[in-house]
């Protein structure tokens, strides 16, 4: 759902916005992002969850390929969940990631791919 929800904004959304006035942008911009949150959080919570059941399961894999294949998705999964909060949560704070939503929203959508492209070799290995 996030990565179907994060193309969506990229491809289709946020281009879109540019017709729109600065307040208005803005306006519909809160509202999206305020629902979308709980998309982004009930995710989160989701793959963290699998994610230590995956990492249970680990534990009778060799070290090696797979281990550190599985850190180096656990990294990017943790890099992700980090932009999505920042570019979901209303904190003056993350003022700077909203600012540059495109670029950020672009780099969290190639971080989920990657993820998924390990998972899916993982998964098959």
């Amino acid at each position: 759902m996030a990565v179907g929800g994060y193309a969506f904004l990229l491809i289709a959304l946020l281009p879109s916005l540019r017709a729109l006035d600065p307040e208005r942008r803005e306006l519909l911009l809160r509202a999206i992002f305020e629902r979308f949150r709980w998309v982004i959080w009930a995710v989160i919570i989701t793959l963290f969850a699998s994610g230590l059941c995956n990492t249970r399961l680990a534990w009778e894999a060799p070290w090696g390929t797979y281990w550190k294949l599985l850190t180096i998705k656990i990294v990017l999964a943790f890099v992700f969940f980090a932009i999505s909060v920042c570019l979901t949560l209303p904190l003056d704070l993350c003022n700077r990631f909203r600012a540059r939503r495109e670029l950020w929203f672009s780099i969290a959508l190639a971080i989920a791919g990657a993820v998924l492209l390990i998972s899916t070799y993982m998964r098959r290995n």
